[in-house]
């Protein structure tokens, strides 16, 4: 039932806001954490898996919660989800071993389904003229609370212990629970289908987190190690297993055939790539800020002040979230997408010539973070164009998933790029990348999002306006 009230929708809003802040704190605090935590635990490396399980439980989260959502109504499982990550936050903080803030922080990860759940409320409970707008806020909620996190996490170690990012993420959660609980109405739930491939579905589980972790310690272990060829070959092993399945049942757990509409297959396209480019604009840019000036290719600025001089484009979401909205309901997907993808490819050439002046870093600063958070909220709004009701949150969580697994294999190619030519300062110490090596990387993560143009441009149809119905999959554009 859509709700046309304003202070319902305000209401509403303000409580999946609130979810979402937890969600982005619980990823962004820990990083404030990490020095204190090897101090006290001793091995970074064995440190480092407080994120890394985080993670690799946060992205079987997002397609596990947002499909069992769909089925057994959001509002639920929402509260199941925030329930079990101020869990997590209890048992990191009080647990005195690194193995139990470990299995805290895994338990945390189910706030992965936080935004492919409140993506599905949202379309639920807001008229479609006002979704879009509202999506675009709640997309630019997840871009700037991430900053937010990071800066709050710095002060609670700074204060207190590390232990105190997992009490404030407790009581963050705590307080989300109640919001949610008292200003999110029940909404439907498709219910389970006799004979759902449950066993053939969880397949799913193993395979993301097998072509994850390989990902994420082939940096450590190299890709050559047999540890990070056994994950990597048996995570595609229980993929090509878990596409078969779900192909084959009459009642699919998730349902792959979704992806025989050009819309969707496109917006997964577009995250993937997303994810290999616009995702390592972190790894590029702090290392080009801090980087001596003597190599030729630095700004060597501290660490504070390039952090400083990163946050235009964090608090740009704000702009370019909510213009999504309106820019989408007026000239529909394909302009859209075509337009922000363009402009943020045209930055992205412009720092291939030119990076060497701050003033003119700040200007991309502030274009970049407009377009990027205008794409990125492009993502749920075109999701909550063409995907039936019932499966949305399942959709959203997918390509939430697409999207961290092309990042990590992002962060690969980005290194390798910028390792392909050194230099090193005159008193031997330090090898950094030289200049040809950023203009390739840009060049790269240009050319990387100058496809999500012309995929669009090319393939998508212009003026999709209507969701599709409840059970209906939409055959605009279908097949590539």
């Amino acid at each position: 039932m859509m709700a046309n009230s304003g202070g319902f929708q305000y209401k509403l809003m303000g409580a999946l806001v609130a979810a979402e802040v937890l969600s982005t704190f619980e990823v962004s605090m820990a990083f404030a954490a990490l020095r204190f935590m090897i101090e006290d635990f001793g091995s970074p490396s064995a440190v480092g898996w407080t994120i890394t399980a985080f993670l690799l439980s946060g992205a079987v989260s997002a397609a596990i919660f947002g499909r069992l959502g769909d089925m057994f109504e959001r509002r639920r499982v929402l509260l199941l989800v925030i329930g079990l990550s101020v869990i997590g936050s209890l048992i990191a903080s009080v647990w005195p071993t690194l193995t139990g803030v470990i299995i805290g922080r895994i338990i945390q990860g189910a706030a992965g389904g936080i935004f492919p759940l409140c993506v599905g409320i949202l379309r639920e409970q807001i008229d479609s003229k006002a979704l879009p707008l509202y999506l675009g806020v709640l997309s630019a909620v997840l871009t700037v609370s991430g900053g937010l996190g990071l800066l709050a996490g710095g002060v609670l170690v700074d204060l207190f212990t590390w232990h105190w990012i997992f009490y404030a993420n407790a009581a963050v959660g705590i307080l989300a629970w109640l919001i949610v609980y008292v200003c999110v109405p029940q909404g439907r739930a498709s219910g389970a289908a006799a004979g759902t491939n449950y066993l053939g579905g969880l397949l799913f589980v193993p395979a993301i987190v097998m072509i994850m972790l390989a990902l994420k310690k082939s940096t450590e272990w190299g890709w050559t190690d047999g540890m990070t060829l056994l994950l990597m070959g048996g995570g595609l092993a229980f993929l090509l297993t878990w596409v078969w399945s779900e192909l084959r049942a009459s009642q699919p757990l998730m349902q792959i055939r979704l992806l025989q509409s050009r819309e969707i297959t496109l917006v997964v396209l577009c995250a993937a790539l997303l994810g290999l480019t616009w995702n390592q604009f972190q790894q590029i840019w702090s290392i080009l800020l801090q980087q001596p000036v003597e190599t030729g290719a630095g700004l060597g600025l501290s660490a504070s002040m390039s952090g400083l001089l990163l946050q235009p484009q964090t608090l740009m979401a704000f702009i370019g979230g909510p213009i999504a909205g309106w820019f989408s309901l007026r000239y529909g997907i394909r302009s859209s997408m075509a337009f922000g993808a363009l402009l943020l490819s045209a930055c992205w050439f412009t720092a291939m010539i030119h990076h060497g002046s701050v003033p003119f870093i700040v200007l991309l600063m502030i274009l970049m973070g407009g377009s990027s958070s205008f794409l990125f909220a492009m993502l749920p709004i075109i999701i909550s164009r063409v995907v039936p009701p019932e499966r949305t949150s399942e959709v959203t969580g997918m390509m939430t998933v697409v999207r961290g697994t092309a990042t990590g294999i992002g962060a690969q190619v980005v290194a390798y790029l910028l390792s392909v030519s050194t230099v090193t300062l005159e008193d031997g110490s330090g090898h950094f990348p030289s200049q040809a090596s950023y203009t390739l990387t840009m060049g790269y993560v240009a050319a990387g999002i100058f496809l999500v143009f012309v995929l669009y441009l090319l393939f998508s149809r212009n003026g999709l306006r209507a969701a599709p119905e409840v059970g209906q999959v939409t055959t605009v554009g279908k097949c590539l």
